[in-house]
């Protein structure tokens, strides 16, 4: 299993840490003791699925696009590398800045969770 992401916790006196759901973290400065479990488990769960659901994404459109090309290459003709050259650019140049968007705007609506002190 991969580990989770990270929660960036700011303490109330400014120290920043990043700590791992389901841990506690103890400020060195000011020695308040933060729990990450009061974040809802569910709520944690659907944004780490969201994430992983984009990442699978572009893995499987390259995985789709090596399938189709690399057998077209290896048995047809040697002249499909430049339409697999073609499609791969289109990749890069235009259908990854759209997913670039998608992950940013993704994690920019994510949820906010206000952690208290324990």
């Amino acid at each position: 299993m991969a580990q989770a992401p990270s929660i960036r916790i700011t303490c109330e006196c400014g120290e920043t840490e990043s700590v791992a759901y389901g841990e506690t973290w103890v400020c060195d400065t000011c020695e308040r003791r933060w729990n990450t479990t009061q974040i809802p488990a569910d709520a944690y769960a659907g944004r780490r699925r969201r994430m992983r659901l984009l990442k699978l994404e572009i893995l499987g459109f390259g995985l789709v696009v090596l399938v189709v090309f690399a057998p077209l290459v290896l048995f047809v003709s040697s002249a499909f590398v430049f339409l697999a050259l073609i499609v791969a650019a289109a990749w890069m140049f235009l259908y990854m800045p759209f997913w670039r968007r998608r992950v940013r705007r993704a994690a920019g609506e994510a949820p906010r969770w206000e952690l208290h002190p324990e």
